[in-house]
């Protein structure tokens, strides 16, 4: 009776635990879902906290005050982005301005492709779709750029709001990360504990090499295609450099958005075919040197995921969260497949015993 009893309420107190738990990190979700630009700055802040976490560590082992750690790490790393805002920012705007003022040139030139494509598709396939795929272009392009550059004050007011908001999370993120995860493992059940603990470190190890791993691939692939655009002298090379960057975080057709604005501008101008040949040059050397020195690394570090699995969670990423879905699709799929297995293995393991 004693033992039944005794059972009963050790239930009751794993069930409290667990419902605990469970509710801590959906609450945590929901802020983060809810709040405006809460989302962004939380992952922006994910991304700070694993760059500059293993610094951090590193030089606490050296003996150095954690907190002490944390500030020097922000101060060197906001040094160097701001010595590198303040290199490029000139260069961004003034292309940005040129970009505005040429912007009715391409969207003509961009319809004029659209109907040159039809006017093709129709003499080999025949009129069997009564669309003017050209108007349909002109009509959704047009106040898609204006909107860009009349919504750009907002944009960057909400951007320096979300990128001031980061840093600040990111700082209480290592500062006091561990004092966070340690609570929240205490309110799991002792007979869980151990493989969630081996969980956390799993997606924590695996989602720091990610993070690191992409980020490094992002910036070669961005510095490869700026350094191209400026020998051959192409238009707006830092903005289509940075753009091809931020793209190329997007698995298998980011590189393809990425590439697409500078093939439609060379073909915009009238660009030779061996000027073509020079634009694609440049992003397919920047590919391949990706291909060949950074994805044998990402590879390596990240949980295998079948290319059917990785452009799936691409699609769902981006209905439900759009470009920023598109980002994190990848990470969240690993995590469910790292979760999924765990959970497996400790069923299966739990039955056997």
């Amino acid at each position: 009776m004693a033992n039944s009893l005794r059972n009963k309420r050790l239930f009751l107190v794993n069930l409290v635990k667990i419902m605990a738990f469970v509710g801590c990190l959906l609450g945590l979700l929901l802020v983060v879902l809810k709040v405006e630009n809460m989302l962004l700055s939380s992952l922006l802040a994910f991304v700070i906290s694993y760059l500059l976490g293993p610094i951090v560590n590193s030089m606490e082992r050296w003996g150095v005050n954690r907190v002490v750690a944390a500030l020097l790490s922000f101060a060197v790393v906001g040094l160097i982005l701001t010595l590198g805002i303040v290199a490029v920012l000139p260069l961004v705007i003034e292309q940005v301005g040129s970009l505005k003022q040429e912007l009715p040139k391409y969207v003509d030139g961009l319809t004029r492709i659209m109907t040159d494509l039809q006017t093709n598709a129709e003499a080999l396939v025949g009129s069997y779709f009564d669309i003017d795929i050209a108007k349909q272009v002109e009509s959704a392009v047009a106040p898609w750029t204006q909107a860009l550059f009349e919504d750009l004050p907002a944009f960057v007011t909400k951007s320096i709001t979300t990128l001031l908001l980061a840093p600040f999370l990111a700082f209480f993120m290592i500062k006091d990360g561990k004092i966070l995860t340690r609570n929240l493992l205490n309110l799991v059940p002792n007979s869980i504990f151990e493989p969630t603990l081996n969980l956390y470190h799993q997606i924590n190890e695996q989602m720091g090499h990610f993070v690191r791993a992409r980020l490094l691939e992002a910036l070669i692939v961005g510095i490869v295609t700026w350094i191209g655009l400026f020998i051959i002298e192409f238009p707006f090379a830092t903005i289509l450099a940075l753009f091809a960057a931020l793209t190329n975080l997007i698995p298998y057709i980011g590189p393809i958005i990425g590439a697409i604005p500078a093939l439609a501008i060379a073909i915009i101008n009238g660009e030779s075919n061996f000027g073509l040949f020079l634009v694609g040059s440049v992003y397919l050397t920047a590919q391949l040197i990706d291909a060949a020195f950074i994805l044998p690394v990402v590879v390596a570090k990240i949980v295998d995921l079948h290319p059917i699995t990785v452009v799936v969670s691409i699609m769902a990423g981006a209905q439900v969260l759009g470009v920023v879905g598109m980002l994190i699709s990848i990470p969240v799929a690993s995590i469910l497949k790292v979760t999924v297995s765990t959970v497996y293995r400790h069923l299966t393991d739990y039955r056997e015993v």
